[in-house]
């Protein structure tokens, strides 16, 4: 991907200042609630950069700081968010892999070179070939992404195989998917309930092996045997999935093991561990009572499209106000705004999305990697659509 002519740069000596909006601290200190005109805006109570985003930021801050005139790399995306990653390349910092890498990735990479692991962390081969390279690497992994690995070290020991409930292809279950084969343990990944049904099918000897493998094989270790491999099963979640879905995924697997094996020996056959990240959970927490608790016209939630957490925003509030996922304010236009749609890859355009009159009120979350400056841009954005202005915004009782 190009990076554009004339990329934002950071500001600040400190990134993460950069990273700081004033309208978004004014609405924190007025109760997440502001008014201009006939439009009045709400954010949710916990919403934006966590803490394992923002500890990345500052790792890759001090590894540019720490290494003047020495070529970094950055692995792959080191969040989901354009913003952040394009900020990285005007910094000159290069991508080995994904989105925004160009040339001959690892074969440009040169010993004494710098390479940093994203916050999803990494495939262990592509650690490993960092260090065969003789790179300094620098690893910005978040400890909310270390822990479901530590967790699936002891259950392979243990002899379980893990299930992840999980978005096949997203980098941090890529990373787990890769540490379980390189640690000799078997994986099988379900994205929903769906799926998760014909799991639980099979173990209730519903279904075969065959008839399981047509339906998930693509998404399990290769060579994969149901049989053998399903007898015991231990439950971890990627970090940023829906909580309440992995919850109930992790019940109804319970359930089907139970009715397999009965209680005295269920221990021994299943194991769940909740590895949903705390900013994830309260992020998910506090748009549910926003929208719950408030009577909204629109909610917009802002972030990246490849941000797993941010989609799951999403999902919580579009069966109770109409909700628009955006990647910035540029997405916002008077004709119709661009938003992702719930089980889509690409946004779609809908027209007539915003009232031409009337009292507006609107509901404001971001996901986990979004910087608190594209949540601001898309505030003043809207408002200024619905004909006010940002400066006159006061509190609103």
């Amino acid at each position: 991907m190009t990076p554009p002519q004339n990329p934002p740069q950071p500001d600040s000596a400190d990134d993460r200042q950069a990273y700081a909006s004033t309208l978004v601290d004014d609405l924190r200190a007025h109760g997440h609630k502001l008014r201009a005109g006939r439009v009045t805006l709400h954010t949710a109570k916990s919403f934006g950069f966590c803490w394992g985003v923002d500890k990345a930021v500052e790792i890759v801050h001090d590894a540019v700081e720490a290494h003047p005139g020495k070529r970094i790399w950055m692995l792959d995306q080191m969040i989901h968010n354009p913003a952040v990653n394009r900020d990285l390349l005007a910094r000159g910092i290069r991508f080995v892999k994904g989105t925004y890498a160009e040339g001959d990735g690892f074969e440009a990479i040169s010993s004494g070179d710098v390479a940093i692991i994203p916050a999803f962390s990494a495939q262990v081969e592509d650690i490993q070939r960092l260090k065969d390279i003789g790179c300094v690497i620098v690893d910005t992994t978040c400890p909310w992404v270390l822990k479901p690995h530590l967790r699936t070290q002891r259950n392979i020991e243990a002899g379980f195989t893990t299930v992840i409930h999980a978005t096949m292809g997203h980098a941090e279950t890529r990373s787990t998917c890769s540490l379980i084969r390189h640690h000799g343990g078997h994986f099988l990944v379900v994205k929903d309930l769906e799926q998760t049904d014909i799991l639980c099918a099979f173990l209730r000897r519903e279904i075969g092996a065959a008839a399981l493998m047509a339906e998930l094989g693509e998404f399990a270790t290769p060579e994969f045997d149901p049989d053998a491999d399903l007898d015991r099963v231990a439950l971890i979640n990627q970090t940023t999935m829906l909580a309440s879905e992995s919850r109930e995924i992790g019940r109804r697997i319970e359930s089907a093991v139970l009715e397999r094996v009965g209680t005295d020996a269920l221990r021994e056959h299943f194991r769940d561990f909740d590895t949903i990240c705390n900013a994830t959970q309260d992020n998910q927490d506090a748009v549910e009572a926003l929208v719950d608790g408030t009577p909204l016209d629109l909610m917009i939630v802002v972030g990246g499209f490849e941000s797993s957490n941010t989609r799951n925003l999403a999902r919580i509030t579009r069966d109770k106000v109409a909700t628009y996922h955006v990647e910035d304010a540029a997405f916002l236009q008077p004709d119709a705004i661009r938003h992702l749609p719930e089980q889509g890859t690409e946004p779609v355009r809908t027209a007539d999305w915003l009232p031409a009159t009337g009292n507006l009120v609107v509901g404001f979350s971001a996901g986990a990697s979004t910087p608190d400056t594209k949540l601001a841009e898309a505030m003043r954005r809207l408002v200024s659509l619905a004909g006010e202005s940002t400066d006159s915004l006061v509190a609103s009782r």
